[in-house]
């Protein structure tokens, strides 16, 4: 009976052994399945680019470079040849979905199946990308290259993509042959999808798109885009007086100034109220001033209010239009032994709010408060001080009086 006991107890401290042994071992799963979701979540958080709407950029018309490698000299292109308007970038549009950085260049010209039947010995679209903002790091600053390339020696578009470490050391990380997908015959039109995993998803880079067609040596185009920020910086408007409190029947003077997420100040164009107020008029830059300076100094602007203009607070959602401008890195493409510098020019459009505030004229007995409490203070104390001149000159001329008037001894 004892004995019996006893193997019972070895065999219940036995099981609980076990069973301990079980949920400690499931516990550890647990936190090990916990931790590792965690730090998978981390990752896929830190690895995710992030998306936005389409954007457009205005990069101008016919405002390429035409470049002699003979001579190394830079002109104004001659856009009459065959196929030479599709060198010239007049807008690009750009959406991201944090996976793709879709892009599309929107040319002057059509783009053609064998560009060589046109006199075009090489015809080459692509982008540069910074994918750190880090101007010491990759060549000149790019850190990766797409190219869409034809080539008579090929008689074929293809598609590479190119990693620099250094001006003199990159790898070739993808060849694409007999790359098609890119264009529609004749369009004038050019896709660039970016594979964002492909340059480490970055939460912020910027990119330079290009074009270039060669005919021979002397004859050479090329155009550029300015540096493109993705994603799209958000603008917010910095105003002096803040806050803009207008008065029914007046009209008020005030500074604006805009504000970027990315801290770079840009250069305004146009600055549009993107819906008007019948009572409400705004007016941008009413002193005519010159607008080369706004990206730096307040826009002036003026608000005038009608007498019937609704009491409230009114946001007035306004149209930018922005100048962008940098230098292409010069050192980067060499075309015909010649460095390629030149100065790019766009204009981003974008969209910010601008709130005012309308209120009612104040009453007589308001203004009489208003009034008394500006000067209230120095009527006080001129009053007082006439006060006591006066009362200075009672007392001498009582004083007087009774020394007029006193009996002679």
């Amino acid at each position: 009976m004892i004995l019996f006991y006893q193997n019972n107890v070895v065999l219940l401290i036995r099981g609980c052994r076990a069973l301990l042994i079980k949920q400690v071992c499931s516990f550890l799963i647990l936190v090990t399945t916990i931790l590792l979701l965690s730090s998978l979540h981390t990752i896929v958080a830190f690895a995710i680019s992030p998306s936005f709407s389409i954007q457009e950029v205005d990069t101008g018309v016919h405002n390429g470079i035409q470049i002699n490698g003979i001579t190394h000299a830079e002109t104004k292109p001659n856009y009459n040849w065959p196929l030479a308007s599709s060198s010239d970038i007049q807008r690009v549009t750009y959406f991201s979905d944090s996976r793709t950085l879709n892009a599309t260049m929107w040319l002057g010209g059509g783009v053609e199946q064998k560009p060589s039947l046109y006199g075009v010995s090489a015809a080459i679209y692509g982008e540069l990308i910074d994918a750190d903002n880090n101007p010491s790091t990759g060549k000149y600053g790019v850190d990766y290259q797409q190219e869409i390339q034809w080539s008579n020696n090929t008689n074929s578009w293809n598609k590479l993509f190119v990693q620099y470490s250094s001006p003199l050391n990159y790898r070739t990380l993808n060849i694409e042959k007999n790359y098609t997908a890119f264009f529609q015959n004749k369009e004038k039109y050019v896709l660039m999808p970016l594979d964002l995993k492909s340059i480490t998803s970055p939460e912020k880079f910027r990119v330079i798109y290009y074009a270039i067609l060669i005919y021979n040596e002397s004859r050479i185009l090329l155009d550029l885009t300015p540096w493109i920020e993705i994603p799209p910086s958000q603008y917010t408007f910095s105003t002096t007086p803040n806050p803009i409190v207008i008065t029914q029947g007046q009209q008020e003077d005030v500074g604006v100034q805009l504000q970027s997420s990315n801290g770079l100040l840009p250069k305004l164009a146009n600055f549009t109220p993107y819906q008007n107020y019948s009572n409400i008029a705004i007016k941008f830059n009413p002193f005519g001033l010159n607008v080369s300076s706004f990206g730096v100094a307040p826009v002036p602007l003026r608000i005038e209010a009608s007498n019937n203009a609704q009491i409230g607070t009114y946001t007035i959602p306004v149209l930018l239009n922005l100048s962008t401008g940098s230098v292409f890195p010069s050192k980067f493409i060499q075309l015909a032994n010649l460095n390629v510098s030149m100065p790019t020019q766009g204009y981003i459009s974008g969209k910010g709010n601008l709130s005012i505030s309308v209120i009612s004229p104040p009453t007589i007995d308001q203004r009489i408060k208003d009034f008394w409490s500006v000067y209230g203070s120095l009527i006080s104390i001129v009053g007082a001080g006439f006060a006591g001149a006066a009362s200075t000159y009672v007392f001498e001329y009582v004083k007087n009086r009774k020394s007029k008037s006193a009996p002679i001894k």
